[in-house]
Parts: structure tokens; sequence; C-alpha cells
């Protein structure tokens, strides 16, 4: 999940690469790294093996927009695609906010794309979350190569989720910075989504505080005219009788219709449902004086 550093006023992204061996993640971070400017990028960390397979990951912060005042810094990272490093894999993919599926076009890679695609849900699963609720753009790779497969057939066997897929050839380039592209703006659009959503948050808690306290002078302005025309009391009853008839006197029912307006006590605030026509929903649990409970909805209006 993007992680919000309030000193730097930045916003911290993690997009990860992902795929099978040798289709061409690492050399998708190494072209992006060569053409951002210095003022862009940090510094590039790769650990290799022999045959220069990546063996832990890639790491490369770039600094792209803002939010709401706050600089949007990238992490992009590698994962090693060999089996036997799955436990590595699975730790890149912890607090991730984009996927980029790397898939080889070439022929006899096919099984390899599906099988390091599957373990790629079930490395998410692993953390509580699904697929779907990521953004994820998938690249075929290798197209420039002879042998390969058609993106019509790539896209029946991969891309079952319809999401964005770009063409590519991380050797030369090619469908590089678009694929980039295409992911940050998906992380961009979801962590925009996600501050209105607390924008709206913090609307629907001062609307609660202001009807709080408006309230509070209405209930005051009560006590004021009850002590003018003296207080009212209930004849007294055993409290058996008490138990057995929750009834309330009429006056203190009129008492109970002024606080029933009042919002005391807000007991749980839900999760906000942002609509398609920019109207956030929010369900409010609360109680009032008398301990009744209400199950109320805020609709917010962006």
């Amino acid at each position: 999940m993007a992680l919000l550093n309030s000193n730097k006023k930045e916003i911290n992204a993690k997009i990860v690469y992902y795929g099978p061996g040798l289709s061409g993640k690492t050399t998708n971070i190494q072209y992006i790294y060569k053409k951002l400017k210095p003022e862009h990028k940090g510094k590039l960390m790769t650990l290799a093996t022999q045959t220069d397979r990546t063996l832990f990951f890639d790491f490369l912060p770039v600094e792209l927009g803002e939010i709401k005042g706050m600089k949007v810094r990238f992490q992009l990272y590698t994962v090693p695609g060999q089996v036997f490093y799955n436990a590595t894999r699975r730790l890149v993919l912890k607090n991730v906010d984009g996927i980029v599926f790397v898939a080889s076009a070439e022929k006899d890679k096919m099984y390899d794309n599906l099988e390091s695609f599957k373990n790629l849900e079930e490395n998410v699963q692993h953390y509580g979350r699904v697929l779907t609720d990521i953004p994820l753009v998938v690249q075929y790779n290798k197209m420039d190569l002879p042998n390969v497969n058609t993106v019509q057939d790539m896209q029946k066997e991969l891309n079952r989720f319809n999401v964005p897929y770009f063409e590519g050839s991380a050797s030369t380039g090619a469908g590089v910075l678009q694929t980039l592209t295409g992911i940050t703006k998906l992380v961009v659009h979801r962590l925009k989504s996600q501050a209105s959503i607390t924008d709206a948050e913090k609307a629907q808690n001062k609307e609660l505080k202001e009807i709080q306290l408006e309230n509070e002078s209405t209930e005051q302005e009560s006590i004021q005219n009850q002590q003018v025309s003296g207080p009212v009391r209930e004849p007294d009853m055993p409290k058996a009788e008490q138990q057995r008839s929750p009834a309330p006197s009429p006056a203190k029912a009129a008492a109970r219709v002024q606080v029933s307006k009042k919002l005391l006590n807000v007991l749980e605030v839900g999760k906000p449902e942002l609509l398609s026509n920019n109207t956030v929903i929010i369900p409010v649990t609360a109680v009032d004086d008398e301990k009744a409970q209400y199950e109320l909805k805020v609709t917010i209006k962006l």
C-alpha cells in the first residue's frame, strides 16, 4: 500500500515487474533507468547470478507528479523469475500498489507465462488481497523475435481479466515507456480515488461535529424552557413495574423527540462507497442518550 511521508510531503507507491525467468523484467527496468533524467531517478541496485538473472530485485525511485500537494515517488521492483526463489517474489509483492506482468511472446514460453501468472495470483492472495483489486497491466515482450505468438493468442491465454496490454521489446526499448506510463496512470488514479474518499470522510466528520454543536444549542434552550415552566416529575413506580412498562411519560417522550434529532455518539463509521456519479455513501452507526441505536447513511456529493 502507498505510504505517506508527511515530513517530505511524499506519497511512495510501489510497482512490481512480475513474470517468468528471462521474460525481460530487468531489461525493462534498465531501459527506463537510462531514459530518465538524473533528477528523476535514484540509484539502481541490481543483484544478479552469473547468468545475469535477477536474484533479488531492482530498485528505482522515480518522482512523478503530485496528489493533493504531495509528490508521488514510484519505487520500481522486479522479482526473480526462477521457481525456487518464490519466497523472495512473495516478499517483494508485499504492499504492492501496481503490477506489470511481463510475458515472453516466444511460442515455447506460453506454459512458463501461465505458471508465472498463476503464481502471481497465489502470492497476492497470501496477503489477503485479490489481483483484480490491484492496478495491473500486461506487457507482451520480445515481439521483435521470430516465431512468436500472436497478440490475439496471448490475449486469449493470459489476459483473462482484460487489463490494459502493451506490445514491446525491452532490448530495443519499444513499448517500455508506454508500459510504465500505463501502470503509473492506473496507480495515480487509484491514489486520487483513495484521497477523495479520505477527504469525504473528513467532511463527514466535520458535518457530524457541526450537527452535534447545533443540537447541543437546541437542547440547552429546551432545558432553559423547562426551568422556566417548572420541572415535570413522573409518579413513583416499583422497579419491577418499571421493567415491565418501558413506555415513558408524555413529558419524557417529548424530550426524547428532541434528543432523537441529536447524534450524540458515533459508534462506528463504515467503509465509504464511491459511486460512479462522484457520490460517496458512508454508513454510520450511532446512539443517543437513551442508548437507542441508529443505522445512518451519509451521502456526500463530490
